[in-house]
């Protein structure tokens, strides 16, 4: 049977073979003309997730202390109802304002939770949104009115990879398949990142950025295609506004003081940026390494002004503006009618981060501020859908206390994660296997079927519609969960059934819709300079903001990446994607480790400040990344171990803070970071 992977972000055709209606192995789809029978190491432990042992089958309400991990089972009715009657108790004498909820990264149920939350009349909803897609996501909104993708199948001359591993990561719904195929075709890649990849090693060029700075280099390519000319003139004196004034504000990103910044040579920057502005065609990937630093959305806006300088916007084989399909998903299933206005100027951090604001999310570190100290207001309640945020969210002490205080603690999971045991309730979720879903990305739609049950598990979905209805809000949902997928196909005339015979759907792509009517800003123009940016407080023109001066006592820039085996914070349970990764790495290069008198293998701390809490790793030597900069594994825990403090042992999060955040959208400096690094002992294995 045909289906949609949901293992990680990418969205890969899946082929499940069943036997008596038992699914037994999982293949790739290469008839999936996303995907074209790619499959990775998480997509092949999908049958591991489904029959995992550990996997949670029972409501569990919480009898020990906070974090204890003491629970009992009890029934779902008795979870629901204990729930809604906390909830209904502190919406009476706190507002619905006190209630938050969070989910990690979106599993095609993002939309639900945000329609419980607007149903409910809170502005506050957590996610990782702020160091992941959001940026990019609200920097294309605000510079052009939409979002875009890379149009690898227009045969770009040119793709610059720019903190994207595509190959590796395969993301939103963009399989890295597809940019592999442009490159067979003759595309030609670039790729900056501060780190050595397998794709920046067979890249054209490859420009090993300093962990931070990539805002003040794409400014300085944005000097160098105004001053040499290289941009589209058509294109920047019928659709853009402010031009004359961004050639002048980016004067000071000068090549000599931008290499500088960055650590590149000037001609590298200078090579790299000729060939993107002069190609024919071209398009810019830009990944989440950019969003988790305090230049993520200045980042995004000056590489999204780099594209519609050079012409790129909205073209073959360049960025091209998505069309949503007129199905009910992600724009209208959150109903965002329902949050009155008055509620919506509550949002935690509205007044700090409008941008952020502007998309409905809540930065973690302004939520968690305010539960520990009660304001603006008391936060009493947290809902948490597939997010282990102890692990996840910046800051892991004030995340601690902030569960601490906590009134209640709902947490939604398949696994009972160092998040999951400071709940008052934990709910056992399914799996991908386990449920019927539309997944929608920027190329397709597709149906995701439900092949297995695993006694005792329900669907995000199946949770949100019986907690609406315990709350009293059912008039806003849907009887079941197959009533709502009808009721959002019903844009393109499907049913659910109907819908799951044809399977796919590809949304087929214009391009230069522009020339029909402008573009959907305020201005109907790109927004080169941005007033309303400048009417909210901030600078019309990207800026890079400097790190603070070097430390000697902390003397690497520490960069992360999560491993191609896990997901997040997922799977390190899993036998097929935990077999060769028992510990977490760093990567040091051989100039670090002999300074530091390191072997590989060794076990070594890395550290911020004196006093606060270190994290252990193991060394891995290697020139893939400079002398300067540190390479740790991200969103690490250890399900086997019985102390939460050595379950989390190895989290890089307990070395980030909300010090150094971006202004527009709260993203927290995860990468950039300056740290120690000491030698503890040999390695644990």
């Amino acid at each position: 049977m045909k289906s949609v992977c949901r293992m990680c972000h990418g969205g890969c055709g899946a082929l499940i073979d069943l036997e008596n209606g038992v699914p037994t192995a999982i293949h790739g789809d290469p008839d999936n003309p996303t995907s074209e029978g790619y499959f990775c190491i998480k997509g092949k432990a999908s049958l591991d997730l489904l029959h995992s042992p550990d996997r949670l089958t029972t409501p569990l309400a919480r009898t020990g202390p906070r974090g204890s991990g003491s629970f009992e089972p009890i029934g779902w009715d008795e979870a629901l109802d204990r729930i809604c009657h906390r909830l209904t108790e502190t919406i009476a004498r706190h507002g619905p304002e006190s209630v938050a909820l969070g989910q990690g990264t979106d599993r095609n149920y993002q939309e639900w939770v945000f329609r419980l939350a607007n149903a409910l009349g809170t502005p506050n909803v957590v996610g990782p949104a702020h160091v992941c897609f959001y940026p990019r996501v609200m920097a294309s909104i605000m510079t052009y009115g939409a979002f875009t993708f890379c149009d690898y199948e227009g045969d770009p001359e040119v793709v610059l990879l720019w903190g994207s591993n595509k190959p590796d990561t395969h993301s939103d719904g963009v399989i890295g398949v597809k940019l592999l195929r442009a490159v067979e075709r003759g595309s030609r890649v670039i790729t900056v990142d501060p780190r050595r990849t397998r794709t920046a090693a067979r890249s054209e060029l490859h420009l090993p950025v300093r962990p931070g700075t990539d805002c003040a280099l794409a400014l300085g390519m944005i000097k160098l295609v105004v001053d040499e000319g290289w941009y589209d003139r058509d294109f920047v004196a019928e659709y853009t506004t402010g031009f004359d004034e961004l050639a002048e504000h980016v004067r000071e990103y000068d090549l000599e003081r931008v290499a500088g910044i960055t650590g590149l040579e000037p001609e590298l920057i200078r090579r790299a940026t000729r060939a993107y502005a002069t190609a024919s065609r071209a398009c810019i990937e830009a990944g989440t390494g950019l969003s988790q630093n305090e230049n993520s959305f200045d980042t995004h806006r000056a590489i999204a002004l780099l594209c519609a300088l050079c012409g790129n916007l909205d073209a073959p084989g360049g960025d091209v503006i998505w069309e949503p399909m007129p199905i009910e998903g992600r724009r209208a299933f959150p109903r965002s009618d329902l949050l009155p206005e008055e509620q919506a100027r509550k949002r935690i951090g509205g007044d700090r981060h409008r941008i952020l604001s502007m998309s409905g999310w809540v930065a973690p570190g302004d939520l968690h501020r305010a539960v520990v100290t009660g304001s603006p207001y008391p936060v009493t309640s947290l809902l948490l859908f597939g997010s282990n945020i102890l692990a996840s969210h910046e800051n892991t002490e004030l995340v601690r206390r902030s569960l601490e205080k906590l009134d209640l603690v709902v947490v939604c999971d398949m696994f009972l994660t160092p998040t999951a045991r400071y709940a008052d309730v934990v709910l056992p979720v399914s799996s991908w296997l386990e449920r019927d879903q539309i997944v929608e990305f920027n190329s397709y739609i597709a149906a995701r079927r439900k092949v297995a049950t695993v006694e005792g598990c329900r669907s995000d979905e199946e949770i949100i519609l019986a907690l609406a209805e315990r709350l009293g809000l059912a008039r806003h949902f849907f009887p079941s969960v197959r009533a709502a997928l009808d009721a959002k196909l019903s844009g393109i005339g499907l049913t659910w059934e109907q819908f799951t015979e044809i399977g796919y759907i590809r949304n087929e792509k214009r391009y230069r819709k522009y020339r029909d009517g402008g573009f959907r800003t305020r201005s109907g123009r790109v927004d080169l300079r941005h007033d309303g940016l400048k009417a909210m407080g901030y600078e019309p023109f990207p800026v890079h903001r400097p790190a603070p001066p070097p430390d000697p006592e902390l003397p690497y820039l520490m960069t992360s990446a999560h491993p191609r085996r896990f997901y997040n914070t997922e799977f390190h349970q899993l036998p097929t994607t935990a077999r060769r990764r028992p510990a977490a790495r760093v990567t040091v290069h051989p100039d670090t480790a002999k300074r530091e008198g390191l072997t590989d293998g060794d076990e070594v701390a890395l550290f911020t400040r004196a006093g606060a809490r270190e994290v252990r790793m193991t060394v891995r030597i290697s020139d893939s990344v400079a002398p300067d900069v540190v390479l740790a594994d991200a969103g690490w825990w250890y399900p086997g171990e019985s102390s939460l403090d050595e379950s989390l042992r190895s989290s890089v999060n307990h070395l980030t803070s909300n010090d150094r955040s971006d202004v527009q959208m709260g993203s927290a400096t995860m990468r950039g970071l300056a740290v120690g690094i000491r030698r503890v002992g040999p390695g644990r294995g």
